[in-house]
C-alpha cells in the first residue's frame, strides 16, 4: 500500500510505525512542518506550492490542489493528532483518510489555557470527515466519541505495540538500592509533583529507597525546588531527556515504574516498563486501566492521590516475591496483547480496509484488549 501519514516527523510513535510499515512491505511517506531522517521512511516536508507560473492561483487554492494530490497519490492518507493540515470535507472525499486523536487534541492538558472554539470546530470536523478514526484504548474512545459527537462503536481501538526484542531483560546487573523510576516527564499531565509528594511518605517505610525521574518539561524547576523543600532531594536522581534507544537499559535498573498521570490515553510507557518486568504504580485514569492489570501486573491508584501511591509503592518495595511475580506477569500480557509485530498487523488491515472504496467507519472498528473488570 501507498500510506502517507501527516504527522510530526519527530514523534517517536509516528516514527515506529512508519519504520514498521515500510519493513511489511509498504510505501510510507512522512509529510511533516518538521522534517528528521527516519530510517527507510521518505520524509518530506508540508509545503504549498509557490505561487508562480505553474501555479498561479491564491495560496487557498493551491494548498487545496496540494493537499488533493496527497490524498490521490496514496492509499491512505494517516493524520496523526488533529492538527491542522488545512483538510477539508470536500479534499478528503479525493482519498481515504485515517485520523487518529492521541490525547491533548482532545482533552485539554490541566496546565493548558482552554482550547479556542475555532480549534475545537476543526477537530471535530477533521473526525468526521475521515474515513476511520482509530485510537489506542477503549477509554480514549469513549472520550474521543463524546468529544465528536460519534459511537464509540464506530472508532477503531488499534493500540501501539511494543519491541519484546528491545524490550527485555538482559541482565540482574550489580546489587543497588531498591529504585523507583519516572520516565513520563515534567508536565502537570503526568503527575510529578504528585510523586514528590509521596516521596517522604516512602522513605519513612524504605528508607534504603532511591527514585530516579527522566524526561524533561516545563515543570522540572518546580520540581527540583519541592524536592529540595521537603527534604528528599538527596533520594533523587534527575536523569534528564532519555533518547528511546536508552529507555530499555534505564527500565532495567528499576524495582517499580510509577506512572501518576491525571490523564492518559493509551500508556506505552506502562507496556515498555512491564515488557522489562517492571511492575507499575499508576493512576487508575484513561488507557492505564487497560495497560495495568491492577493486582496482576501493578496496582493502580486514585489520580493526585499522594498517600495511596505511597502506599502502594511500599507495598511492592517490601515485598520481593510479588514484585518479582507481578513483572513477569506484565511481560507475559505485553507478550500476549501488545507485541509490536501483532499491533503492526492490526495498523495493516485498518489501512486495508479503509483503502477498499465503499468501507464504512463501523467496518473498521476493531476489539482492543480487555479492560480490568471485563469478561
Amino acid at each position: 500500500m501507498r500510506i502517507c501519514m501527516l504527522a510530526d516527523a519527530y514523534t517517536i510513535r509516528v516514527q515506529r510505525l512508519a519504520a514498521g510499515l515500510v519493513r511489511r512491505g509498504h510505501d510510507v511517506r512522512i509529510v511533516s512542518h518538521r522534517v528528521c531522517a527516519v530510517p527507510s521512511v521518505v520524509v518530506e516536508r508540508y509545503s504549498v506550492p509557490r505561487f508562480g507560473w505553474r501555479y498561479p492561483s491564491q495560496y487557498a487554492h493551491r494548498k487545496s490542489m496540494y493537499l488533493r494530490r496527497l490524498m490521490r497519490r496514496h492509499d491512505v492518507v494517516h493524520v496523526q493528532f488533529l492538527q491542522d493540515f488545512g483538510l477539508t470535507p470536500r479534499i478528503a472525499a479525493a482519498g481515504r483518510l485515517v485520523v487518529s486523536p492521541l490525547g491533548s487534541d482532545i482533552v485539554n492538558p490541566p496546565d493548558a489555557p482552554p482550547c479556542p472554539e475555532g480549534t475545537v470546530r476543526m477537530r471535530r470536523e477533521m473526525l468526521h470527515m475521515a474515513d476511520a478514526v482509530s485510537v489506542c484504548s477503549r477509554a480514549f474512545a469513549a472520550e474521543v466519541a463524546g468529544f465528536g459527537g460519534l459511537s464509540v462503536e464506530d472508532i477503531a481501538v488499534v493500540p501501539m505495540g511494543v519491541d519484546l526484542e528491545q524490550f527485555q531483560r538482559r541482565s540482574e546487573g550489580p546489587v543497588r538500592p531498591l529504585t523507583v523510576g519516572f520516565l513520563k516527564g515534567f508536565k502537570a499531565v503526568y503527575g510529578p509533583t504528585v510523586l514528590i509528594q509521596a516521596i517522604p511518605k516512602v522513605l519513612s517505610r524504605v528508607p534504603q529507597a532511591r527514585f530516579q525521574l527522566a524526561g524533561d518539561g516545563p515543570m522540572l524547576d518546580e520540581c527540583r525546588t519541592l524536592a529540595a523543600r521537603i527534604g528528599v532531594a538527596h533520594a533523587i536522581t534527575w536523569m534528564g531527556w532519555l533518547p528511546y534507544d536508552g529507555v530499555p537499559r534505564v527500565l532495567e535498573g528499576w524495582d517499580i515504574s510509577v506512572i501518576p498521570s491525571v490523564s492518559e490515553s493509551f500508556g506505552v510507557a506502562a507496556l515498555e516498563s512491564q515488557a522489562m518486568e517492571v511492575p507499575v504504580v499508576a493512576s487508575r485514569v484513561g488507557g492505564l486501566v487497560e495497560t495495568v492489570r491492577h493486582g496482576e501486573t501493578g496496582l493502580l491508584v486514585r489520580p493526585g492521590d499522594s498517600d495511596s501511591l505511597a502506599e502502594a509503592v511500599v507495598a511492592l518495595l517490601t515485598d520481593e516475591r510479588r514484585r518479582r511475580a507481578m513483572g513477569a506477569a506484565g511481560r507475559r500480557m505485553v507478550a500476549r496483547e501488545y507485541e509490536w509485530g501483532s499491533c503492526l498487523e492490526q495498523w495493516e488491515n485498518l489501512f486495508r480496509h479503509v483503502a477498499r472504496r465503499g468501507v464504512t467507519v463501523r467496518e473498521t472498528a476493531v476489539s482492543g484488549p480487555r479492560v480490568e473488570g471485563s469478561a
